[in-house]
């Protein structure tokens, strides 16, 4: 995997262009029907540049954004200062302390980590006991790698069984850099042997009138159970 600092700002410009707007406004909708974020812990883990944390902070909860580029932090900090920004690794989360948070969110970065297992983890060691965990990630079934829409709202799949790919030449930022690519099976399976319940999960489809009607990204909420991770 390469580093997220070399692409700061192209992906600043892409989160400021309303790129990754469906997983931020599913995380808020969510929140606000769980309940008053007023005062409430919330750990953004693969904040990059602080946009999903700096609207969690506007509506009263106390945030963290966790991030391990220098680069887009820079930005996360330009942004606001009533967020407490910290350079960490999303797979251990070592600067937190246990038990600190009442819900952890992570907006469409666990394709970019190569053990998401080591993620669920270390948010259910920070998250309060019956914490809340809120994760999207893009759509592994529908945006497999190289996958092609064919313009009639379907799409052809190639590549499905690649388990991490990049492009050669002029592609998305997770396509230069470098992505992995996992069943479903994989990130629900691992996500209950950490620790948590299922609550509920969606399929968010486009909302740019794209004739593409497939669902682009996948959304799990859990809670953290008592009975800790399975070995």
């Amino acid at each position: 995997m390469g580093s997220y600092d070399s692409y700061a700002k192209q992906y600043n410009d892409m989160v400021n262009s309303g790129g990754p707007e469906g997983s931020y406004r599913y995380i808020l909708q969510q929140l606000h029907s769980l309940s008053d974020l007023a005062d409430l812990k919330i750990c953004d883990i693969g904040c990059g540049q602080g946009e999903l944390a700096y609207r969690l902070s506007l509506l009263g909860a106390k945030v963290t954004g966790v991030d391990l580029s220098d680069k887009l932090l820079e930005y996360a900090r330009n942004r606001t200062n009533q967020v407490s920004w910290v350079h960490d690794d999303a797979m251990s989360l070592k600067k937190i302390d246990d038990e600190a948070f009442d819900y952890v969110v992570s907006s469409v970065m666990l394709m970019d980590v190569p053990d998401h297992k080591r993620v669920y983890e270390a948010a259910y060691r920070i998250l309060k006991p019956n914490g809340i965990m809120i994760w999207v990630i893009m759509h592994p079934c529908f945006q497999s790698p190289f996958s092609q829409p064919l313009g009639d709202g379907s799409r052809k799949i190639i590549q499905y069984d690649s388990q991490f790919w990049k492009s050669e030449g002029v592609g998305t930022i997770r396509s230069t850099l470098g992505a992995y690519h996992r069943p479903l099976s994989q990130y629900l399976n691992d996500f209950l042997t950490s620790g948590f319940s299922l609550i509920r999960v969606d399929e968010l489809e486009r909302d740019d009138n794209s004739v593409d009607n497939l669902p682009l990204m996948f959304a799990v909420i859990g809670k953290k159970e008592t009975f800790g991770p399975i070995k």
